[in-house]
C-alpha cells in the first residue's frame, strides 16, 4: 500500500523550505506581520503542503513565524520591548560563547581571520546580502568553537529571528556597514587571547545593533498586547 505524502515527508525537504523562508525574510521579501499561507509555498516550491506545513510549524517554534488559530501564519511582529529583550539575551549569550571560544580560536585563528576578510570585502563593495551571510557566519563560529551544545542552539533559535535577520533591510545601508568595525575590533581581541576584552566587544557590539533597531519608528514593531 503507497504511504500517503505526509508520511513520507522528507526531512531534507523540510528543512529546505524553512531555508528559503528564512531567506526570504532576511532579504526582506517577506516583512513581519505578513501572512502566509501553505498552498501558495507549496506551488512556489514545488512541494507538498503537509512538508510547508512542517517547516512553518518549525519556523514558529524559532521564533520566526507567528502561528494563531483561526489568523493563520505569518511573519512573526514582535513589540519593541520584545526586540529589546532580544537583543538583551542575545548580548549575553554571544558574550559567553566568546569568552568559551577565545582560547580555542586564539591558537587557531585562520577560520576568523577568513571570515573577516570576507567581511570586509562586503563592507567595501557595499555587498549587504555578502555582509549579511558572513556576519551570521562570525558570529556562529563563536557558538560552534565554544562546544557547548546548548548554548550553540540557543544562539541559532535567536539568529533565526526576524529583527536580527533583517537588520541590514531596517537600519539605513551606511549604519549597517559601520558595525564591521566591531568585527575587526574583536578580531584583534581573539588574536590576543583576551577572552575578557573579546567578551565586552561583543556584548558592546550586541547592544550598538540593539540601539540601531531600538532608533526605528513604531511602524516596524508590533502593538503592545492590550491589558
Amino acid at each position: 500500500m503507497t504511504q500517503s505524502v505526509a508520511e513520507n515527508s522528507d526531512p531534507l525537504t523540510v528543512q529546505q523550505i524553512a531555508d528559503a523562508i528564512t531567506s526570504a525574510i532576511r532579504e526582506g521579501r517577506l516583512v513581519p506581520g505578513q501572512r502566509l499561507t501553505e498552498i501558495d509555498f507549496a506551488k512556489k516550491l514545488n512541494v507538498s503542503r503537509p512538508s510547508v506545513r512542517e517547516a512553518f510549524r518549525q519556523l514558529s517554534s524559532d521564533g520566526l513565524l507567528s502561528s494563531q488559530p483561526y489568523r493563520g501564519v505569518s511573519v512573526r511582529h514582535m513589540t519593541r520591548r520584545e526586540v529589546d529583550d532580544l537583543f538583551t539575551v542575545r548580548g549575553a549569550l554571544e558574550g559567553l560563547a566568546v569568552r568559551l571560544a577565545t582560547p580555542v580560536l586564539a591558537s587557531a585563528i585562520t577560520p576568523l581571520e577568513t571570515i573577516q576578510t570576507a567581511l570586509d570585502a562586503a563592507e567595501a563593495s557595499r555587498d549587504l546580502n555578502a555582509m549579511s551571510r558572513h556576519n551570521l557566519a562570525f558570529h556562529m563560529l563563536f557558538a560552534d568553537v565554544s562546544k557547548n551544545e546548548l548554548l550553540r542552539e540557543q544562539l541559532r533559535r535567536i539568529a533565526n529571528n526576524v529583527y536580527w535577520l533583517q537588520f541590514r533591510v531596517l537600519v539605513a545601508d551606511e549604519k549597517v556597514l559601520a558595525t564591521n568595525a566591531a568585527h575587526r575590533q574583536l578580531l584583534e581581541a581573539v588574536r590576543a587571547n583576551d577572552a575578557k576584552q573579546a567578551e565586552a566587544i561583543m556584548i558592546d557590539h550586541i547592544d550598538q545593533s540593539r540601539q540601531l533597531v531600538q532608533a526605528l519608528s513604531d511602524d516596524h514593531f508590533g502593538a503592545p498586547a492590550s491589558d
